[in-house]
């Protein structure tokens, strides 16, 4: 039988090696063969802390922590209370699943076209959809309906999110703009508006339409979907 070339031999080789290894101290090789993807949450845990031998602590961190959402809702302080975590594994977990976020996010919306609003609304549902708390967003739109404006008019709490009319137009007066988009997200996971959420709509419709910048929209975000009032009618 002809020799395969040195690449390939050695490819093989360590194939064979990965396959004789105890499970435990494969997590690297299994990602080098397999792919990132076909490996389980408790392993990639164990990569970001440096080792196949850290799989059962993995395990115990997302048992606890009742799964990888938990683990992401931790804080630090949280995760160095937990068994055999530390400051340094607590530290290579948050700064891993903080660059998992930031590869997710949108580029900067500054300039942006919005022609419809799922344009939107699926860029900020990566942004917003997993924050814990209610965030409210005010996009101001020039005349041709591109963002040149942005601000974050309040931050509440779980589930709720205090905002008054002046605070959003204030500064779109001053800004110029021609008209206005908003948004916060639902940390529940349902976008469904609220009472207090359709009472505001209508008093920033208002609002916008005395001042000459009139809301083309308001954008609920949540893990579960979107919400928007323009697309449900809500605006006329």
């Amino acid at each position: 039988m002809e020799n395969l070339p040195n690449k390939e031999n050695g490819l093989l080789s360590s194939f064979h090696s990965f396959q004789e290894r105890p499970v435990k101290e494969r997590p690297r090789e299994r990602l080098a063969f397999l792919g990132e993807k076909a490996m389980t949450d408790e392993e990639l845990i164990a990569l970001v802390f440096g080792s196949g031998a850290t799989l059962p602590i993995a395990r115990t961190l997302l048992d606890q922590a009742g799964g990888i959402s938990g683990v992401r809702k931790l804080g630090f302080a949280e995760l160095c209370r937990l068994p055999k975590i530390g400051p340094a594994r607590a530290s290579q977990l948050r700064a891993a699943l903080e660059l998992g976020r930031r590869s997710l996010l949108p580029e900067p919306l500054d300039g942006f076209l919005i022609k419809d609003p799922k344009d939107i609304a699926q860029l900020l549902q990566v942004e917003l959809s997993l924050e814990e708390q209610e965030s409210f967003h005010v996009f101001g739109l020039d005349a041709r309906h591109r963002i040149r404006y942005r601000s974050i008019a309040a931050i509440g709490q779980i589930d709720r999110v205090h905002v008054a009319s002046a605070d959003i137009f204030r500064p779109l007066v001053r800004e110029g703009m021609a008209a206005v988009l908003v948004a916060h997200n639902h940390p529940s996971g349902d976008p469904t508006p609220s009472p207090q959420d359709r009472m505001l709509t209508a008093q920033l419709k208002h609002a916008g339409l005395l001042l000459g910048i009139p809301l083309l929209d308001h954008i609920i975000v949540a893990n579960k979907g979107h919400y928007s009032f323009l697309e449900q009618g809500s605006l006329e």
